[in-house]
Formats: C-alpha cells, sequence, structure tokens
C-alpha cells in the first residue's frame, strides 16, 4: 500500500478511503463515517479529500515560502547591518590612524622647530661669548700698557731732565684714554645687539587652541527639506526649517544651533511636530548679515546642515522720481499691483498706469482712455478691474490690452475704491468709501446684486480681499477696524482692533493675504503682519522708513518674501522685505 493511501485511510474505517472534508465541521470523512450524509444534508461546505488537501497543503506552501522569503529578508539585513559594521569599524580605524600620524606629524615638526630654535639661540650665545672675549682680551692689553706707563712714570719723579719722555707718556696716556672711550661705546653696541629675545608665533598659538582638527558624521537618515536648504528672512522675522523622515522615538535626538556672523553660537530649542514624521525647527535672527544652523542627530550631522540663512534689510529700494513718468501731475500714487506679465502697475488717479520691474526700473506708460484709475485689480483669466474716480464711470473692466469692456455701478457707487473678484462665482465686491458699502455686482450681467454693512458695521471701507473660504476682510479708515463678513454678507468678527499702538491700526487704507494667510495691512504711518486669526506678528516697516498714507499694497515675490506699496503721502512706491 502507498504512502499516498494511507494518507487518505480513515481512521475509524481502516479499509475506507476519505471522500470528503467538510469546511463546515472541519472534519475529514469516508462514506461510512456518521456526518458524511449529515454533512452533505445539511449542505455543508464540502469537498473532495484531494481537492481540500491540495488547497490546504498550497495554502501551507505558501506560508512556507513567505517565511523563507522573510527569512531571507531579513538574513539580507542582517549580513548589511554585518558588513556596515564591518565598513564602520574599518573606517573607525583608519581615521584612528589617521588621527596617530596627524600627532606625530604634528609633534615632530614641533620638535624639529623647537630645535631650531635652540640652535639658532646658541648662535647667540657663541656670538655674545666670542664678542665677550675679544672685549677681554684686548682690556688686558690696555691694562698692561697703562701698567708699563704707570712704572716708567714712577721712575721720572724727580727727574726733570727726563721731559721728552713725559711729554711721550702724555700722548700714551691720552692715547689709551680715546681707545678706552672706543672700547666702552663698542661693549656697550655688543651688549644690545646680542641681548636674545623670543617671539611666540601668535598664529601658531591660534591655531593649536582651535584644536588639530574634528570629527564629523553625517546621519543620512533625516535630511532638511530641498526648499529649507537656503532661506532669506529679516532681522527678527521667524522661520522654520524642515527636516524629514525623523521617526518620533528620533525626535529627542534633533539639536540645532544658530552660528551667528560674528561667529557666536546660539542653541536653538524649538523643534515641532509635523504630519508624515517629519518635524520643523523654528528660530530667528536678530542682525543682519550670513547665518547658518547647524543641524545633527545626536553627534551626527544630517543631509543638508548647515542650511545658509541670509539676513537682509526691511527696506530694499525706494521708486522715488515717480512724477517724472507721468504726464499729470495733479494726484499722488494710490496703488500698486504685479500682474500676471511679473511687472509693477502703479496708478495715481489718470488715465496713466505707469509699469516698473520687481527691481523698481521704469518699463513703459500705459493708457487706460477715459478712465480716471484709483484702484487695480486683476483677475485670474487676465482681465483688469479698475475702480474709477469719475463718479459716472463707477468700476470698469478692460481687457489685457487696456481697452474698456463693460462698466459696473453707474449711479450706485459714490468713491468706489477696493476690489475683489470671486473667480468661482464670478462675483465682484466693490468697497465704497462713502457708502458706505461693499457693494457685489454679477460680472456676467453687470447687476446689483446687494451690499455688505451697515451703520454698525461699515463707516469707510476702504479695501477688500478674500480669503481662501470665500470670507470678506474689510478695512475700514473711519471705525479703525480690519472686519471680516462672510459671503452673504453677514458680520462674522472683528480681525484687528484700531488703535496706535503697533498691533493695532489706525485709518487702515489696504491690505493683502500672502500665501501663508498671513495679512499685510498698510495703515497711517505704517505696515504691519499679522497671522489669518489677526495675531500681530511684526511691523515690517521702520519709523524712518516715512510710510505716510499708503494707498496700495501687493506682495511681488516669495523667495525673498517681498512687498511693495504706494506711498501716497510721500508719492513714491516702497519696496520691502518681511
Amino acid at each position: 500500500m502507498s504512502n499516498q493511501e494511507v494518507k487518505f485511510r480513515c481512521q475509524d474505517h481502516p479499509d475506507n478511503n476519505l471522500e470528503r472534508f467538510c469546511k463546515t465541521c472541519i472534519k475529514s470523512s469516508c462514506k461510512d463515517c456518521e456526518h458524511f450524509m449529515s454533512c452533505s444534508q445539511s449542505k455543508h461546505d464540502t469537498k473532495p479529500i484531494k481537492i481540500a488537501v491540495n488547497e490546504f497543503n498550497k495554502n501551507v506552501t505558501e506560508i512556507i515560502t513567505s517565511a523563507t522569503d522573510i527569512k531571507q529578508e531579513l538574513e539580507t539585513i542582517f549580513n548589511s547591518i554585518i558588513r556596515d559594521d564591518g565598513e564602520f569599524k574599518s573606517r573607525v580605524k583608519y581615521i584612528r590612524k589617521l588621527i596617530e600620524n596627524h600627532i606625530e606629524g604634528v609633534v615632530k615638526k614641533v620638535k624639529e622647530e623647537g630645535e631650531k630654535l635652540m640652535t639658532n639661540l646658541e648662535i647667540v650665545c657663541k656670538q655674545k661669548e666670542e664678542a665677550n672675549g675679544s672685549q677681554v682680551k684686548e682690556l688686558e692689553q690696555h691694562q698692561m700698557q697703562l701698567q708699563n706707563l704707570k712704572t716708567s712714570a714712577t721712575e721720572m719723579i724727580d727727574k726733570p731732565e727726563k721731559k721728552y719722555f713725559l711729554e711721550y707718556h702724555i700722548w700714551s696716556i691720552k692715547s689709551v684714554q680715546q681707545d678706552t672711550s672706543l672700547m666702552k661705546h663698542k661693549f656697550l653696541s655688543y651688549a644690545n645687539n646680542l641681548t636674545p629675545n623670543f617671539t611666540i608665533n601668535a598664529e601658531l598659538d591660534c591655531a593649536i587652541s582651535k584644536g588639530l582638527g574634528k570629527i564629523t558624521s553625517v546621519d543620512n537618515r533625516y535630511s532638511v527639506d530641498k526648499y529649507h536648504k537656503s532661506i532669506t528672512v529679516t532681522k527678527g522675522q521667524p522661520f522654520a526649517v524642515k527636516v524629514e523622515n525623523v521617526g518620533k522615538s528620533d525626535a529627542c535626538t534633533l539639536n540645532a544651533t544658530l552660528l551667528k556672523p560674528s561667529g557666536d553660537k546660539t542653541v536653538v530649542d524649538e523643534v515641532e511636530c509635523t504630519v508624515n514624521r517629519n518635524y520643523r525647527i523654528k528660530g530667528r535672527c536678530d542682525e543682519e548679515g550670513d547665518w547658518k544652523m547647524e543641524i545633527s542627530a545626536g553627534v551626527a550631522s544630517i543631509k543638508g546642515s548647515p542650511v545658509n540663512i541670509t539676513v537682509v534689510p526691511t527696506l530694499v529700494h525706494t521708486i522715488d522720481n515717480i512724477e517724472s513718468y507721468r504726464i499729470d501731475n495733479r494726484f499722488k500714487v494710490t496703488d500698486v499691483k504685479l500682474i500676471k506679465d511679473g511687472s509693477i502697475l502703479v496708478s495715481s488717479v489718470s488715465n496713466e498706469l505707469l509699469k516698473f520691474n520687481k527691481s523698481g526700473s521704469f518699463i513703459s506708460t500705459v493708457q487706460v482712455p477715459n478712465v480716471l484709475v484709483y484702484k487695480i485689480h486683476q483677475m485670474r483669466n487676465g482681465q483688469f478691474m479698475f475702480s474709477d474716480s469719475d463718479e459716472k464711470m463707477g468700476v470698469v473692466m478692460c481687457n489685457d490690452r487696456f481697452e474698456v469692456i463693460t462698466q459696473f455701478g453707474e449711479g450706485i457707487l459714490d468713491f468706489p475704491v477696493g476690489l475683489a473678484v470671486n473667480n468661482e462665482t464670478n462675483v465682484l465686491y466693490v468697497a465704497d468709501r462713502e457708502g458706505p458699502y461693499v457693494y457685489q455686482f454679477n460680472i456676467d450681467n453687470g447687476k446689483l446684486m446687494g451690499r455688505i454693512g451697515s451703520v454698525d458695521t461699515l463707516i469707510g471701507p476702504h479695501d477688500v480681499i478674500l480669503t481662501r473660504e470665500g470670507n470678506l476682510l474689510v478695512p475700514d479708515v473711519r471705525n479703525n477696524k480690519v472686519q471680516m463678513f462672510n459671503a452673504n454678507g453677514t458680520f462674522m468678527k472683528t480681525i484687528v482692533d484700531g488703535g496706535r499702538e503697533d498691533g493695532k491700526v489706525w485709518t487702515p487704507k489696504c491690505i493683502t493675504m500672502d500665501k501663508d494667510e498671513n495679512l499685510i495691512v498698510a495703515s497711517d504711518h505704517k505696515l504691519q503682519l499679522f497671522d489669518k486669526n489677526g495675531i500681530f506678528i511684526k511691523r515690517i516697516d521702520d519709523k524712518t522708513d516715512n510710510i505716510y498714507t499708503p494707498g496700495g499694497i501687493t506682495i511681488i515675490s516669495y523667495n525673498p518674501r517681498r512687498l511693495a506699496v504706494a506711498n501716497f503721502g510721500e508719492d513714491n512706491v516702497k519696496i520691502f522685505n518681511y
């Protein structure tokens, strides 16, 4: 009997082969088994025993195969760890040898230099010894000469007939006296010239104080986000560097240090968790110049560190010769907008619009016939909306060639200023300073749809922008507030209160929102940055920048973050980093 036949024999009926397997009862049976018929009658899920065995064996085989594959993967990982550990230890051994060789080389060099110094000192000593020996020998000769003269002179006492000999001795004494004076001067000169000194090499001392080198390593598991490897900010501006692929358990190993232009270091301890195992390291720089942020995980630097941080001045440029480009100089600048061709468009309550590039260089003059442009808005499709200071016109729509297409609000609007368009609903919002309302018009047919505001909420709306949710933000020059309304005109809340101190607004004229939903509000004598909820972040300008009755504001760049302001009071356009 084969092994296969033995495997399929029924244990209760050894003469019978197993025929069915019941998946419901999880039992095998032959034709004589009690539950063979009952499973069939109960319509249990049964299969021929060979099919059931094959299916089961197939699943078992898959498990064995999967286990084998996983085991191989684990072995691969294990082997990689062993290999990496071996390579790491080999690298450490190599670096250790480099350090030893470097120390040996430095010590050898120091000894060689020391020996040179000692040799030079011995040379000086020898020179001094030779000089002194020569002096002593000469002194001995003169001493002997003086002794002879003294003995000879003593013998001439009481002998006037030795007159001629006396004169010779006098001459000899004077000669010795002159030689002695020369010897004294010569000795002092030698003494000064041969005094040994030792000057320490300050550069070498400085180099030694900085150490022989440093050990660095890079942890490639973590990396600085590619958009954060270089950052431009203004003094005091908060910023954040994103670090990717940091596990939750590894976050505590992140360390960051800000390196100032002077070389001083400051530890950064604001590390914030974001989604997808990413972290943000927050910081700010308190002086202009080139900074660096060094980021490490434990003792190892991470990929992309150090991050270069350029701290730039706030006021970048002033376009202060506006009047030289205008024919009509009755009014000053009232608005500024970055348009789709990348240029800056400036209005001045005339049919002349001036174009400048982002650096402030003049490009050209644009004519809008029969329209006294006060405020500018460009729609997503490239068409323009202009609020017209001529009471008969209201708001004018022009194509991208500045040709008039249609107009809105004739006979309804008193003094239209700020404009905004909801591109999804095709609704035009117009802030009317004298109305005082924010009017809603249907762009497609020009019909008035409604008006927003009441004596309790709006007194002098001067601008209007839309949030991402479709709500309206309206700065009011008369009640000194920035207020929020929903798309239907219902008052929601005051975003920024009135006041002359920083963090509040006084006669706010214009407002804009950047891609981070931060708000920039230009009010009397200042520019301020708020978050989307109206929380004060910082004042952008300095008191010496002479912001005076700003009329319009526009974001012109995000790297660096930069904006332009139509400075009505001074009739110029100022460009700021923020």
